[in-house]
């Protein structure tokens, strides 16, 4: 964890997006124009624990680093990835990414009536358990 963790992230889970598109058919003529976001929105601190807690480590955050140890850090990377044209996970704009407010307004539910199936707790546990704890037989297609 880098930071205070108190930085507000929206999110959508892909399976509610599908879902409002399909109740969305059912508007009247005309252009209609939503930003769809799951909510409530949680800040890091809340997603890091239910992170944790799925993957089976606890609901504990463990080690924290202060924003400006992070950010140094993802400097290093950056350098580091320019001497040897590689690309790597942590980066300095990544860590500035994560410790910034995404936070977004939507009036989905009060102007459409929308409610979406899978609350965000849920849809957070389900992407967790899908893309890191579980095993698929999928096969990956790449094209230019």
């Amino acid at each position: 964890m880098i930071g205070n963790g108190k930085n507000v992230k929206s999110m959508a889970y892909v399976e509610n997006v599908a879902a409002f598109i399909e109740h969305s058919l059912s508007f009247g003529p005309g252009i209609h124009v939503f930003n769809y976001i799951d909510k409530p929105d949680f800040d890091m601190n809340t997603l890091v624990k239910q992170v944790n807690k799925t993957v089976g480590r606890g609901d504990k955050i463990g080690l924290r680093l202060p924003y400006v140890l992070g950010y140094l850090g993802g400097l290093c990377f950056d350098l580091l990835s320019f001497i040897t044209r590689r690309k790597f996970p942590i980066s300095s704009i990544r860590v500035k990414k994560f410790c910034a407010d995404t936070m977004f307004e939507t009036a989905i539910r009060r102007q459409t009536g929308f409610i979406p199936p899978v609350s965000l707790e849920e849809a957070l546990e389900r992407t967790i358990r899908y893309e890191f704890l579980e095993e698929h037989d999928e096969k990956v297609f790449y094209s230019e």
